[in-house]
């Protein structure tokens, strides 16, 4: 079996940042996509992205899992203005293609996936909202004992590496699709001070685990202005820059 795996997280609805990512991986038609959930959110182009999205299965090994964003388009959590727009997007198959998907996954029994902590699609895993990274003795305390050699989370949208005492590693390879954003709940900010499209290549090798945390550039200025086609000045804003 070849080990290769492409980790994608976080889209948000960005189809132009996922045709970016998808391009720079055509140099690699073998590896597994496997992606981490909060997919098609956002007041870009939801329904582009999941077409995308099953397209690409067509051609390559393609798994997801659901973030907290995903739960939130079935389960009638918000009703705001952009989930509004998400759901008339999608209609009644594209929202049952997200909440058929799992919450975590273990593939091929080296990698486990999901998409906050385990069990907790709401909660970072690796940082907290006022020291930024944990401390080591937290995360390996949320790992547990779980019978994977590398754990996947997005969430945070901020690309990490994290090697554990035990030598198993926690990988969050940042957001395709939104590179930085303001949360009020508690009041906080993740931002990366970039436009880029994120996302990680992991390779196994006789050496251990090769990890590659990906900056692909992308015409992020297109989605900025579908942004602003919707009246998310501040999705704007933060697509542009990196900064929020």
């Amino acid at each position: 079996m070849n080990l290769r795996y492409a980790i994608l997280s976080d889209i948000h609805g960005n189809l132009t940042a996922l045709e970016a990512v998808l391009a720079d991986l055509e140099s690699w038609p073998d590896a597994t996509l496997l992606e981490l959930g909060d997919t098609l959110y956002g007041p870009l182009d939801p329904r582009g992205t999941w077409q995308r999205l099953v397209a690409e299965g067509e051609t390559r090994r393609v798994l997801h899992i659901n973030g907290n964003h995903d739960r939130d388009v079935w389960e009638d959590n918000d009703n705001g203005p952009t989930m509004q727009f998400v759901r008339e997007e999608l209609g009644p198959a594209g929202i049952a293609w997200l909440k058929d998907r799992p919450t975590t996954m273990l593939v091929d029994a080296l990698i486990y996936a999901c998409h906050g902590k385990p069990g907790d699609d709401l909660t970072y895993w690796l940082e907290d909202w006022d020291n930024g990274l944990r401390p080591l003795v937290e995360i390996v305390d949320i790992a547990g004992h779980i019978d994977a050699e590398v754990l996947l989370c997005g969430h945070s949208h901020m690309p990490r590496l994290v090697g554990l005492p035990d030598n198993r590693i926690i990988v969050n390879p940042g957001s395709v699709g939104l590179p930085s954003y303001r949360d009020y709940d508690p009041p906080h900010a993740m931002q990366t001070g970039s436009p880029h499209a994120r996302y990680a290549r992991l390779e196994a090798t006789d050496r251990g685990w090769l990890v590659d945390l990906r900056s692909v550039p992308y015409d992020h200025i297109v989605a900025a202005d579908q942004a602003c086609d919707r009246n998310r000045i501040d999705w704007a804003a933060w697509l542009g820059s990196g900064f929020a």
